[in-house]
């Protein structure tokens, strides 16, 4: 298409190059479940996750954008199933994970395991 005055920011092009960029960059060849964002500030946290097999809500990733590992602040799951801050009384073979945080905004996003792997919870997916 020929640029005109009425078109000149018209690029019938710019869509392929995105997704061209997206897929080499972010993606890098991987099949994802959602793109995830931050709740509160819809920054997009973690572009290759897969989906929990019970719980449509959560998502585990290997790697994320945007977000802090907060070492300080570390979290069991107690009797009921449910994340909760660890404390001295916490028996000393429960699996700790440390919070995470979307770094531009600070709203909790989720938790990382031992071995790095993300666990995604409080988060918008898209595709």
């Amino acid at each position: 298409m020929e640029k005109t005055a009425e078109n000149y920011m018209y690029d019938d092009q710019a869509d392929e190059r995105d997704a061209a960029w997206a897929e080499s960059e972010l993606l890098k060849g991987s099949r994802s479940d959602a793109v995830l964002s931050c709740p509160q500030c819809l920054v997009q946290i973690c572009f290759v996750c897969q989906r929990h097999a019970r719980f449509a809500d959560q998502f585990r990733a290997l790697a994320t954008k945007h977000c802090e590992i907060r070492e300080e602040e570390l979290f069991v799951y107690g009797p009921s199933g449910l994340l909760e801050p660890k404390t001295e009384a916490t028996p000393k073979h429960a699996e700790v994970f440390r919070l995470v945080e979307c770094s531009k905004c600070q709203a909790r996003v989720g938790v990382a395991d031992a071995d790095g792997v993300y666990h995604l919870f409080n988060v918008v997916a898209g595709m």
